[in-house]
């Protein structure tokens, strides 16, 4: 009696744990991403509905595709510019990402709070990656011999960043590294970490009843799991090759109209769901059914009827954390969205995520993958965040405010002669602002502008 009142508990910890898990993987999802998974589940469950509140995305894509040849990198800190002959709405902001995955990274790399050790033992790290974002060789057979004591904080600090599962050795290692960044802790994580290195064979055969007794658990369990571990991605690194075309649409609209910022929601990005009400007098009609088949045909309607409502909550979970996050981004960024990138203050995502009332996590997971439409270009909404610069007068100056005051400095220098990083010290000095000629020289390295000498060639 004890041993099944333990089973029961660990079944009902496991159902709680994979709603977690799924609400944390769509809010992580891009635009594009989620598309596919609503696809997917309209493909296989007869009870959703799909609404197209606009041209589906292979329609914009063509179109896009046809209009203009330009691609532009994104980073970080770098907008995506409309086209200046065009007035820039939904459909027309949609852009092509070209940015590679050590680009991401090192972008990425430049919003951490990382030591000067660890940041260039991670730059070495980075450089190294597959097109698969894997390590080619083991991480301490890549550096150099000062950078071997780093080595295992810039590895951490890899697998950290986005897209998850980057900085593993091999596939398995990713995938194992994607479930702790979704939540997945403890000994569900110890029972998925054996399931992947060892079970996946007997899974595919068919022998769920081995792999269970292999990993000391039961069938339900090794199918939630192995259910879970299929909405992952094998190769993370991939959708930045140079053979992936990923199109974006920015689901948050921020712009100054008649004087006053408005936001607004792309309601288009995505496609209305709703469950036909058929399938819910069907299931009905057959609940009164008690043969076998009657049974049989309520277990099916009544698991699609309940995915279709779980995937209708997410969507909206989704789209209303998103919104909070716009509204504490309009209010703490509001000199950005009307002045320019000049002045995005520093906001790290735990400020944001103690506004909203939400883990930091959470925060994290929603600004990865998704865009924000401004009168200045098309922003990651994660290059928002940064940490803060001190200036002399107590001004609250980000650092890719500060990266693009370099920019400035640099692009407008006529004096016939390259600045140097001291110089260029010098004039963030005179205006108030605290850097450092390394500060500068770290900065200017991760706008990719080239050393004085260089540029004085």
């Amino acid at each position: 009696m004890i041993g099944q009142d333990l089973n029961l508990s660990l079944r009902q910890e496991l159902k709680v744990s994979t709603q977690l898990l799924q609400t944390m993987e769509t809010l992580s999802l891009s635009t594009e991403e989620l598309r596919e998974r609503i696809q997917k589940e309209a493909e296989t469950n007869p009870t959703l509905i799909i609404h197209e509140n606009a041209p589906s995305y292979d329609t914009l894509a063509s179109e896009y595709r046809k209009r203009t040849d330009r691609r532009e990198s994104l980073s970080d800190d770098a907008p995506i510019l409309p086209d200046d002959s065009e007035q820039t709405n939904w459909m027309e902001g949609m852009v092509s990402s070209k940015e590679t995955l050590q680009q991401h990274l090192l972008g990425e790399l430049g919003l951490m709070n990382l030591t000067p050790e660890v940041r260039c033992t991670a730059e070495t790290l980075i450089t190294a990656l597959d097109r698969n974002g894997f390590f080619p060789i083991p991480p301490a057979l890549i550096v150099k011999s000062e950078e071997e004591p780093y080595t295992q904080d810039a590895v951490k600090a890899i697998q950290s960043m986005e897209p998850e599962g980057v900085g593993a050795i091999d596939w398995k290692e990713s995938l194992i590294i994607q479930a702790r960044a979704k939540g997945m802790k403890d000994e569900e994580l110890s029972i998925f970490s054996r399931m992947v290195e060892n079970e996946l064979e007997n899974i595919r055969a068919g022998k769920l009843d081995a792999a269970a007794r292999n990993l000391r658990t039961d069938r339900e369990e090794v199918e939630a799991l192995y259910s879970f571990l299929k909405t992952l991605t094998p190769f993370p690194g991939r959708r930045y090759s140079a053979d992936y075309d990923e199109y974006i649409i920015p689901e948050l609209s921020i712009k100054k109209e008649d004087g006053v910022l408005r936001m607004r929601m792309n309601r288009n990005a995505l496609p209305s769901l709703e469950i036909d009400p058929s399938y819910s007098s069907m299931a009905e009609e057959y609940r009164k059914d008690r043969s076998e088949e009657g049974k049989e045909a309520e277990r099916f309607l009544k698991d699609k009827l309940n995915a279709a409502s779980q995937l209708i909550r997410l969507l909206e979970i989704r789209a209303t954390t998103l919104e909070r996050l716009g509204a504490v981004l309009m209010d703490r960024q509001r000199d950005f969205f009307l002045k320019g990138p000049l002045y995005l203050k520093g906001l790290t995502m735990q400020e944001a995520a103690e506004e909203i009332g939400v883990h930091e996590a959470t925060v994290s997971r929603l600004a990865a993958s998704k865009y924000i439409d401004t009168d200045f270009g098309i922003y990651p909404i994660r290059a928002l965040f940064s940490s803060t610069v001190e200036s002399r007068d107590g001004e609250n100056y980000s650092k890719n405010a500060v990266k693009e005051m370099i920019r400035e400095i640099i692009s407008s220098n006529d004096t016939g002669k390259a600045l140097s990083d001291q110089k260029i010290s010098d004039i963030l000095a005179q205006r108030g602002i605290k850097a450092a000629r390394r500060t500068v020289s770290k900065y200017r390295h991760e706008l990719d502008i080239d050393s004085s000498f260089s540029r004085s060639k």
